[in-house]
């Protein structure tokens, strides 16, 4: 016997004396096998479905004819408990819900897809009536009688309308697009060519891992059954893969091509495959930006088209003549375009944004920011999401633009997605390459290392303020400009403070941030200990410390509640949508931030643009906003971090703000209210003034002009 088998074989004797002599843990070992044996077996089930699909590709490489894949017909019960392989398929079907029992969007979608799965007239006469919003066939049949005809209260009617317009199946959708592995192997999954292998796999593995109820993935499938060409379209736009093969495919002049690729890839066939009925899947300058850079011969010919008008026009004029070698259905479409409209939409100064347009952060509202800006004057965006995790918002299928404009901003930080920033956000890195600038955050002086490398991959880095610019500037080897993104409320919800849990009647201060973003550099614990300086006795204040993502740091989050412990303090530690973040603001009295460092400072500049007095450290990314007229800055000692808390080194240096200060203001703020009020009135005016989008976007606007004046790329 060998010492690996030795070793092995005393473990087991030792996990089995210890299993003997603790009887009373062995119920839980049961369901922690029975649960590595499931996640084990889904694991499996997902390879071989992969092995499956490297079989495709092996037979097509072979030359050998791609077979026609088995449809699945999901009205059928046998055909689809044969897709997913189950013995028993009472799992797979939803029982019948009684029309008296709809209450919610969840119970209306049960109602629906067995109605839908039984009764094949109302699917002839609305064949698209799961994918219409309220206002489609289907919606407006329900409240003019149909509902009656399904016994359906009213109530119950209204609960079926508000489905229609819910993005109920959003999440089944994020949870195969984001998933690397599945995407890659079956990006053609929900259309009829791909949709029986994926749907075993939702059923038997998505289901547990992606914590999704049987009604989203039957109601996703069931939309996708009903617009199949749409789904082929959408499943384009997050298969690098596809889009590397066919750079044009989305397009009149590379759809048919396109389609005869997808057919032979496949093995697909019927009506939505024919190109000839596709609609434009997107606006006609995009189609011929996209075709602009797929075509060598067009920069060739026209190498100022998408940066001068008169250039532009001369492309569409040559476009339709003989002269560009255009098929004739192809010379009519351009004759058929609006020459001027198009002119200027090809020459308009535009940028390709990736970044966290679902992840619920800063980040994400900086980005919204520099999107609406560049807006605001009359530039265009295309827009690609950056995934992070399960608990983004299920919309990353909206940000599906191509990489169209010359410049490319990855707006996500160089740790820990900079680099695979285009592999999550479902896209081909463009060739020609485009001129690619990073727009990082940082709180300190100094930089890791480690974003030297990442700095490489740019030709250069924007920052939000001249704090964030010039630690950047000291050690990255390309250029670093300061643009700010511009700031502006969104349109957000009056709500009392009872809303959220509070009492109306206590003066209220208000600090929210992210356990996400190091509590030690947001320095809550800070605050609190000012605020209990401060308030002392029984009077009607109180502090509210709003949070996200306390159970991904346990530790933090207990130090931060027992801080609070017995004083006027609130934490709220929930995921509140954007409105709800703004709206708790608005419902406060005054903001609150004894920050350590910031790159910028966004809640500050918010809270000011609502008339807010606001409190503040008077160092880092703040201080391009904040000053003594317009706001209230404590006083600080410049200390070292002194110990590493990542991604922070010990060595750096940050703010220190001052408790005794910092209570002095808030007791000032509380006693005075009528000056604070004027405070906060000021920041209001000093924020409209400075902080504008249109003001942001224009020194953007500037900066793409500067990079488009250069010579075009090879």
């Amino acid at each position: 016997m060998g010492e690996p088998t030795l070793r092995r074989f005393a473990r087991r004797v030792a996990k089995g004396a210890w299993w003997a002599v603790t009887p009373w843990r062995t119920p839980e070992r049961v369901r922690f096998m029975r649960e590595r044996a499931a996640a084990d077996a889904r694991t499996a089930e997902t390879a071989a479905l992969v092995a499956r699909e490297e079989a495709r590709v092996a037979w097509r490489r072979g030359g050998k004819p791609v077979p026609a894949p088995a449809p699945l017909d999901l009205f059928e019960d046998g055909d689809v408990v044969a897709a997913v392989g189950l013995d028993d398929g009472s799992s797979l079907f939803l029982p019948p819900l009684a029309p008296e029992a709809i209450v919610d969007v969840g119970s209306a979608a049960r109602f629906c897809i067995d109605l839908w799965r039984r009764r094949p007239d109302l699917r002839l006469r609305f064949p698209v009536g799961l994918s219409s919003n309220r206002t489609g066939a289907f919606g407006r049949w329900l409240e003019a009688g149909g509902g009656a005809e399904l016994k359906l209260a009213d109530a119950a009617v209204e609960q079926v309308l508000a489905l229609l317009e819910s993005g109920f199946s959003d999440r089944a959708r994020q949870a195969f697009i984001t998933h690397p592995i599945v995407c890659a192997a079956l990006p053609h999954g929900l259309t009829p060519a791909g949709m029986r292998d994926l749907f075993r796999w939702f059923m038997r593995c998505a289901l547990i891992d992606s914590q999704l109820q049987a009604e989203e993935v039957w109601w996703l499938f069931l939309q996708a059954a009903e617009h199949p060409a749409r789904e082929l379209a959408q499943a384009y736009c997050f298969a690098p893969a596809w889009q590397q093969a066919q750079p044009e495919g989305k397009t009149v002049f590379g759809r048919v091509a396109f389609a005869d690729w997808f057919k032979a890839e496949y093995g697909a066939s019927g009506p939505w495959t024919d190109p000839s009925r596709w609609p434009d899947w997107q606006a006609p300058d995009t189609q011929i930006r996209i075709a602009y850079w797929a075509r060598p011969a067009w920069r060739e010919a026209h190498p100022l088209a998408l940066r001068e008008v008169g250039a532009a026009g001369g492309l569409l004029d040559w476009l339709a003549s003989p002269a560009a070698s255009l098929p004739d259905a192809l010379r009519q479409w351009v004759r058929g375009l609006d020459r001027e409209h198009t002119s200027a939409a090809l020459a308009s100064p535009g940028i390709n944004i990736i970044g966290h347009f679902c992840y619920p952060s800063g980040l994400r509202v900086s980005a919204e920011s520099i999107v609406e800006a560049v807006r605001s004057v009359g530039g265009s965006v295309s827009l690609r999401d950056v995934a992070t995790d399960v608990k983004d918002d299920p919309r990353h299928v909206d940000f599906r633009g191509m990489e169209t404009h010359e410049v490319t901003v990855i707006h996500t930080q160089p740790e820990p997605f900079f680099s695979d920033a285009f592999a999550r956000a479902n896209l081909f890195e463009r060739t020609p390459r485009t001129y690619r600038v990073a727009y990082w955050y940082w709180e300190f002086n100094s930089i890791p290392d480690a974003w030297l490398t990442h700095a490489r991959e740019v030709d250069e880095v924007w920052a939000a303020t001249e704090f964030v610019a010039k630690g950047l500037r000291d050690k990255l080897p390309v250029p670093v400009r300061t643009l700010f993104p511009g700031v502006k409320l969104a349109p957000y919800e009056r709500r009392p403070k009872r809303y959220f849990g509070l009492d109306e009647a206590p003066f209220t201060f208000l600090f929210t941030f992210h356990m996400m973003s190091v509590m030690e550099r947001k320095n809550p614990l800070g605050l609190i200990r000012a605020f209990r300086q401060a308030f002392q006795g029984e009077e009607e204040v109180r502090l509210v410390l709003k949070t996200s993502f306390g159970d991904r740091h346990p530790d933090q989050f207990k130090a931060l509640s027992e801080a609070a412990a017995g004083a006027r303090i609130t934490l709220i530690d929930q995921v509140y949508s954007p409105d709800e973040v703004l709206s708790l603001m608005d419902a406060c009295d005054a903001y609150v931030s004894l920050h350590r460092s910031e790159g910028l400072g966004l809640t500050m500049a918010e809270a000011m643009l609502m008339g807010k007095p606001v409190i503040a450290t008077n160092f880092s990314g703040n201080v391009d906003f904040m000053n003594a007229d317009n706001s209230l800055l404590v006083d600080y000692e410049l200390v070292k971090v002194g110990r590493p808390i990542p991604p922070y080194d010990a060595d750096l240096d940050w703010a220190e703000p001052s408790i005794d200060h910092a209570a002095s203001l808030m007791r000032r703020v509380f006693e005075n209210q009528a000056w604070a009020r004027e405070i906060g009135a000021h920041g209001k005016a000093s924020a409209e003034a400075n902080l504008s989008l249109q003001a942001a976007g224009r020194r953007i606007v500037r900066r793409l002009d500067e990079i488009r004046s250069r010579p075009l790329l090879p």
